[in-house]
């Protein structure tokens, strides 16, 4: 008779032992099916984001600045957080920078230069007008200079290594910067950008040799009503060859 108690509390126990097994696999099974789930939602939402980032427009369709290009809201949580505010921080910094040089460039104040209202004002010397042409040229090689850092894989890779997360978030975000297409998507931009800079420097070096023709030349001209004057034909040739080299504003 107690053997037969015995062997039914064997069995209990054993019943009880596979129960308390198949507990804890179901508790391991949904904390890892929510640690899959949160980790894929979370790169998922990374990737987008990340995805936004290489589309971006800068200009409306007129040609104004869209004033805020990045959505600076971050979607992840975490470290995953962490990673896309790198991101976030770094394109906004190249998206400053580049309207801080529009700014610079305004078409309008470029064209008060030339504007016969400046003419009276400003000359027969020009003094503020070379020197805004000097900072309008500065403004684009220090943009150029900075945007070709900003572009190195080095700067861009550099920008996580302070970050307090762990090694696999840092990797990941290595990855998602050094994606090859981007990788080429950037190098023709910085092509792009240092054409641009000579066209841009070459117009502004256009403009001060009008500036320093007027100046070298301050007895052979002068305003009368709302245009310039010259005293010799010669004078007036070559100012109109100066002027004709310009590019035009639309």
């Amino acid at each position: 008779m107690e053997e037969k108690v015995e062997k039914k509390e064997v069995k209990k126990s054993k019943k009880k032992v596979i129960i308390t097994v198949v507990v804890i696999l179901v508790l391991i099974l949904l904390v890892a099916g929510g640690f899959i789930f949160y980790h894929g939602n979370q790169t998922g939402k990374l990737i987008a984001e990340v995805n936004k980032l290489s589309e971006i427009q800068m200009t409306n369709a007129d040609g104004t600045l869209v004033e805020e290009p990045i959505d600076m809201e971050i979607k992840t949580t975490g470290s995953y957080a962490v990673v896309e505010e790198t991101f976030k921080n770094y394109m906004n910094e190249i998206v400053t920078d580049t309207q801080a040089l529009v700014d610079a460039l305004d078409q309008e104040k470029i064209m008060n230069l030339v504007s016969i209202d400046n003419m009276k004002e400003d000359g027969p010397d020009f003094i503020n007008s070379k020197e805004e042409i000097t900072t309008m040229r500065d403004a684009i090689s220090n943009y150029v200079a900075k945007m070709e850092s900003l572009a190195n894989e080095e700067t861009l890779l550099s920008r996580i290594d302070d970050k307090d997360i762990g090694e696999y978030y840092k990797e990941l975000y290595r990855q998602l910067a050094t994606d090859e297409e981007s990788g080429v998507s950037l190098k023709d931009a910085i092509d792009d950008l240092k054409t641009n800079e000579e066209e841009a420097v070459q117009a502004l070096n256009d403009l001060e040799s009008i500036f320093n023709f007027l100046s070298d030349n301050k007895a052979e001209w002068q305003i009368e009503g709302e245009q310039i004057v010259f005293t010799t034909e010669s004078s007036y040739e070559e100012y109109t060859n100066l002027m004709e080299s310009l590019p035009t504003m639309n």
